[in-house]
């Protein structure tokens, strides 16, 4: 194969076979030619590949999550590394907390992930629920009605401010 830039799919096929090839030659590690052009190959791979394939960067907490799997762990596996815990441990899981550096150091030990990968930002989830998504409203406003508190001045504020501040003076 000659040694040029891969510009379609057809020369990138061709040039990991021509990798693969090399690789498996049985005097692959001892012939300077051989690693020469499978180190020219793997870099027009490399950059054919940043070219055409973008990857962005994983989610800690799913990369956590398919490193658990691959190790057949569970999330129970997980208390005293991350926190011991069950519900911190299931917060951190379901991206409602953020990890520690403790975390970070623990969860990089036990899966073998380099702590880079792990101390990349994500998303928190949260926690959307309202007093009455967590079954409460509905005896809190039974409460409320007979002493002639309006229920819907507290929903509004509860919408607004995410909580009751105070109900009674």
């Amino acid at each position: 194969m000659k040694k040029r830039i891969l510009k379609s799919e057809h020369d990138y096929k061709e040039a990991i076979n021509r990798l693969e090839s090399i690789g498996d030659n049985p005097k692959f590690a001892d012939d300077k030619d051989l690693i020469d052009e499978f180190e020219l190959l793997d870099k027009l791979i490399s950059d054919y590949e940043n070219s055409k394939f973008h990857i962005e960067e994983g989610n800690p907490i799913e990369i956590i999550k398919l490193k658990m799997n691959y190790m057949d762990l569970k999330q129970k596996d997980l208390i005293g590394v991350i926190s011991s815990s069950k519900g911190i441990v299931s917060e951190v899981m379901n991206k409602k907390r953020g990890l520690s550096k403790a975390m970070i150091r623990n969860l990089s030990k036990l899966l073998s992930i380099n702590q880079d990968i792990l101390n990349t930002e994500y998303e928190i989830q949260k926690d959307d629920s309202t007093i009455s998504e967590k079954g409460v409203s509905s005896n809190l406003f039974k409460f409320l009605r007979p002493r002639g508190i309006d229920p819907t001045d507290i929903q509004r504020r509860v919408a607004k401010r995410g909580t009751i501040v105070q109900l009674c003076a």
